[in-house]
């Protein structure tokens, strides 16, 4: 790891464990840092070093935050605006990520806010949900999803658009079926309990702190899955993980790791945050990864963008295998025609023909859309899968835990 990379994560070490403790940023390295400030949108690690004068660099770190101020009070309003509607509808959501999230940061105005994701659990409330915002100006975006629905509103004084996603899923399906089955009996409705946040003054309903870290958790993980995630995501782990550690139920957490097969995951996330991020050593403290599988995940975080390095080749990615043969591509193959087709995938009897539909309609995006061939999306996915060798996940942990 080169000193510039260790004094990026010293800078976003501090920031988040709000510490006052001085880096040393020799000039040779403002550049490179400044880079990676700019591509993981985290400028306000550097508002301690900021100077006053003009200089480029510092233009560009304070323009970045002008806009993530003024994105974070235009994201605060469309979220309010949505969940008041909803209430005043009768129906009951929870808040995911977004504004949640932003509220456990030293400057909640400065983490970077896309769009905002709603989760509603119950299937009447959902279709209720959508009635409600449809007739509200909301417009569906034709999107194909596994766990949840897209929907853009135009705000006529503005003309700026802002996206909504409506969960029915907590996270999308996995190939790995045990970890479907653990997340369906954590956030199933008979189960989940929600609790209160007051964000700008309004009550909003969020998941509690121990079902909050297990969605982060496999929030981080669909990005590791796919195209990799920036430091971003760890920095919401640390600033919500210190705020609430007293409240998670660690070992409660542990259980429903190991039972989805995913604990190596965990583990390297607690690692690299100890590690590299100044993640109180006594939160968890008994869970240690592996010191070098550890370093070469934060190393891949740096070179990843804020939410991956968004490869147009990556398949459905939905799993990590140990080969990677005929029968691989086929069962990811059969995991996207389940998302695309939900209600007919239901019927064995059809999916021979639904397979035929599928294959097709991937063929012709991979050249009109990805603008790449099939065999070079199968060969990414194959270099993608031997990547994810670095973590044991889900077939590949539960392979190694037989062995051992």
């Amino acid at each position: 790891m080169e000193r510039s990379d260790q004094t990026y994560l010293e800078l976003i070490r501090n920031y988040c464990t709000r510490s006052e403790e001085k880096v040393e940023i020799p000039e040779a390295e403002w550049e490179k840092l400044q880079h990676y400030a700019g591509k993981h949108f985290t400028a306000a690690a550097f508002t301690p070093y900021l100077k006053a004068d003009t200089h480029e660099s510092n233009m560009v770190l304070k323009k970045q935050l002008k806009m993530l101020l003024y994105n974070y009070y235009q994201i605060e309003h469309f979220t309010r605006m949505i969940v008041s509607l909803l209430d005043r509808n009768g129906i009951s959501c929870y808040l995911l990520k977004g504004i949640s999230l932003a509220a456990y940061y030293p400057e909640a105005e400065y983490r970077k806010l896309g769009d905002v994701d709603l989760y509603i659990n119950e299937e009447k409330a959902l279709e209720r949900a959508k009635e409600v915002i449809v007739a509200e100006g909301f417009v569906e975006e034709k999107e194909i999803s596994d766990h949840h629905l897209t929907y853009h509103y135009t705000f006529a004084q503005t003309g700026r658009k802002y996206l909504l996603e409506l969960h029915y899923h907590v996270v999308g399906m996995y190939q790995y079926e045990p970890a479907n089955q653990v997340i369906n009996e954590v956030f199933f409705s008979g189960n989940l309990r929600g609790e209160c946040q007051v964000i700008e003054g309004y009550e909003y309903q969020v998941l509690p702190p121990t079902e909050y870290v297990f969605y982060m958790l496999h929030h981080m993980l669909k990005h590791y899955l796919y195209s990799g995630f920036g430091i971003r995501l760890l920095c919401d782990f640390i600033c919500y993980v210190e705020a609430r550690c007293d409240e998670i139920d660690f070992d409660r957490l542990h259980a429903w790791c190991r039972k989805s097969h995913m604990m190596h995951f965990y583990e390297t996330i607690m690692e690299s945050c100890h590690r590299y991020l100044g993640l109180g050593c006594e939160i968890d403290g008994s869970i240690r990864g592996d010191q070098e599988v550890s370093r070469k995940f934060i190393e891949k975080i740096l070179v990843d963008k804020d939410v991956g390095s968004g490869d147009s080749r990556t398949l459905v990615g939905s799993g990590t295998y140990e080969k990677v043969h005929l029968g691989t591509y086929f069962r990811e193959g059969h995991l996207q025609m389940k998302v695309r087709f939900k209600k007919l995938g239901r019927c064995p009897l059809l999916w021979p023909i639904l397979w035929v539909i599928t294959f097709v309609c991937f063929v012709r995006n991979t050249y009109k859309l990805r603008n790449t061939t099939v065999r070079e999306t199968l060969q990414a996915f194959r270099k993608k899968n031997d990547e994810l060798q670095l973590i044991p996940i889900f077939e590949q942990e539960k392979n190694k835990t037989e062995k051992n």
